[in-house]
């Protein structure tokens, strides 16, 4: 009686063993499926490989264009006249110029340009890194960026100083273009010489006073005229192109016809 009861004893062991053995290894096997299609459905999310097994990854040139074009849908574009060409020589300054030092040097800065002592006159050459000028020329642009005012004109860059205006690089991604001025040409022509009478005389791209500044012109400063119309005058400014002034603030000095 002994006997039977551990023989029993001993076949349901047996089959239970053999039925945890059998239930471990369906386990696994379908564990092992799910591990291998879980991998697999990653990497196709990941790689995306074409017909021949090959990882479809964005190229160096294609990383670099979509960096490029978010680049440049972020910058910023400023507008302004544009001041005097570097390497335009002067026989002498302009009135009311300022001399500006800048690492002992010196310049002499007049409506958006620096000039330095040339052969023949002076020169105009690049704006130097943190020179500081009194006043800012009319037709610059004003513009908010990292947190702090700029102020452009002519391609320079500047940002306010205690004692003035500091020239600085350009911020980041702003851009500057040239402002086009399209000057009306006189309907007379007309030769002569003036001379400035106001202190500051605006001169302006068109015969009245809603075309805009394109230069200003200070008192005693002698102007050649080119032509003219009613109230106003075609003159040469100082860097040799032209504009119009209100013949009222101008004293003509050799009419035509005189001695």
């Amino acid at each position: 009686m002994f006997m039977r009861s551990n023989i029993t004893s001993r076949f349901m062991t047996i089959t239970l063993i053999s039925l945890f053995i059998l239930t471990s290894l369906v386990l696994s096997d379908y564990s092992f499926a799910r591990d291998r299609d879980g991998r697999g459905g990653k990497a196709s999310r990941v790689d995306k490989r074409d017909r021949d097994g090959r990882v479809n990854k964005p190229s160096h040139v294609e990383r670099q264009d979509n960096y490029s074009s978010s680049r440049r849908s972020s910058r910023r574009v400023v507008r302004s006249p544009r001041a005097y060409r570097h390497g335009h020589t002067v026989s002498k300054l302009p009135r009311g110029y300022r001399r500006v030092w800048h690492n002992k040097e010196p310049y002499y800065y007049y409506s958006g340009s620096f000039y330095r002592p040339a052969q023949s006159g002076f020169i105009v050459v690049g704006a130097p890194y943190g020179a500081i000028v009194l006043s800012l020329p009319v037709g610059y642009q004003r513009f908010w960026v990292d947190d702090a005012w700029y102020y452009a004109y002519g391609g320079v860059f500047y940002s306010r100083a205690p004692s003035g205006y500091v020239v600085v690089k350009a911020p980041r991604d702003i851009v500057f273009e040239e402002e086009v001025t399209v000057l009306v040409q006189p309907p007379e022509p007309y030769s002569g010489e003036v001379s400035v009478l106001a202190s500051i005389l605006n001169v302006r791209s068109g015969p009245s006073l809603s075309y805009p500044v394109i230069y200003q012109i200070h008192k005693g400063y002698i102007l050649d005229v080119h032509g003219k119309t009613t109230g106003w005058l075609y003159v040469q400014l100082p860097n040799g192109e032209f504009g119009w002034v209100m013949n009222i603030y101008t004293n003509r000095l050799n009419p035509p016809g005189s001695g």
